[in-house]
């Protein structure tokens, strides 16, 4: 294997399988990426077993080939050489010869052959699908997904087609908040009619792939494989195994009080009133009365806080308390001028949503203080 290659395409290949590759260690060869040379162009391909990733890039091939060498090592490699070309060679032994100007690194490979490969799958069956709005349902709901590895079946984003609608839901909860948007998606998705769970890691990556230049990205499922295609990348991430609860028990369905606010004003207030909270708890006190939200914390050890904000309420006097961070995320990913905290008392869930999309819920629990 031999070829020479432009830097920056390069680099942006390498970069891209960093946070793919394992890094626990299990198996060395899923700390390297797979390089294929051939044609008028070389492939990276990088995979844990749960997500893989390949992408084709241009490059002047003399001799094809294929070998694989560690993703982290060679991508601090390549990034830092002086020349805009470099070439690559496989020498005897897995070696690999890299040059760059007057830089000459050998760097040792491991055989190829022992490089897992990617699920297979047809050319044909892809649906194109709007990647503003496949991001903006990511983004609202990646927030919410469990980080607790034992609570597997909320590991990930529930994907479902809304049934007799052309709407698709996602959802993520970690038991203690949870995000769910509608959107209308201009593409027939099949076999979302039961829902698919997609892991939280692989839509961290799918989410720099909808980043990337044009409108459209090609999906589809295969097995329990979903796909994403957005030349010159493919993407494949295995689906979470697992049932996702019954998430439509904690919404609740009815609350009598609304209230509505100034997004910025009450992120900044509870920034500040969420300084002196208990760094274990992050508690924080919301006081509802007609027209003025009063948010107070208290440590012992340090003291506390107090701030009244005036918003647009008519309805009796309401005391919740809830974890700030939780209520703070949820401030953060939302992005209407106004938002509407839905509350029925001060022990229920509260619905917080953007005053002019009804299409976007996020439910809160509350807590004791």
């Amino acid at each position: 294997m031999e070829f020479k290659i432009v830097q920056e395409e390069f680099v942006k290949g390498l970069y891209r399988a960093q946070s793919v590759v394992e890094k626990k260690g299990t198996m060395p060869i899923l700390l390297n990426v797979l390089i294929e040379a051939q044609n008028s162009g070389i492939s990276i391909t990088a995979t844990d077993l749960e997500i893989g990733i390949k992408g084709i890039h241009p490059a002047e091939v003399s001799r094809d080939g294929k070998t694989t060498i560690s993703a982290k090592k060679l991508y601090e490699v390549i990034k830092e050489l002086p020349e805009k070309t470099i070439s690559l060679r496989l020498k005897d032994n897995h070696w690999v010869e890299i040059k760059s100007g007057k830089s000459t690194f050998n760097i040792m490979g491991i055989s190829a052959d022992s490089f897992p490969a990617l699920p297979g799958y047809e050319e044909g069956g892809f649906t194109a699908v709007e990647k503003k709005i496949l991001k903006e349902m990511v983004e609202k709901t990646l927030f919410a997904v469990s980080t607790d590895e034992s609570r597997y079946n909320l590991n990930g984003v529930f994907f479902v087609r809304k049934e007799g609608e052309k709407e698709f839901r996602m959802v993520a909860t970690d038991g203690y908040r949870l995000s769910l948007i509608d959107r209308s998606l201009a593409a027939e998705l099949g076999g979302l009619e039961s829902g698919v769970l997609l892991p939280k890691k692989g839509l961290v990556e799918m989410n720099k792939i909808l980043e990337e230049e044009g409108e459209f990205v090609e999906i589809k499922l295969k097995g329990n494989n979903l796909i994403i295609k957005k030349s010159p990348v493919v993407m494949i991430m295995r689906l979470l195994d697992a049932e996702f609860p019954d998430y439509r028990q904690v919404i609740p369905t009815n609350p009598k009080q609304h209230i509505r606010m100034k997004r910025n004003q009450i992120l900044e207030s509870l920034k500040r009133v969420s300084i002196l909270s208990s760094e274990k708890t992050r508690g924080v006190k919301f006081q509802f009365a007609k027209d003025v939200l009063e948010l107070s914390s208290y440590n012992p050890e340090i003291g506390e806080a107090k701030e009244e904000l005036a918003v647009d309420y008519e309805g009796e006097n309401i005391l919740v308390g809830f974890n700030s961070r939780f209520v703070l995320e949820v401030l953060n990913i939302l992005k209407s001028e106004d938002v509407v905290f839905d509350i029925e008392d001060g022990v229920s869930p509260a619905i917080i949503r953007p005053a002019d999309d009804e299409k976007h819920t996020c439910v809160i629990m509350p807590m004791r203080i």
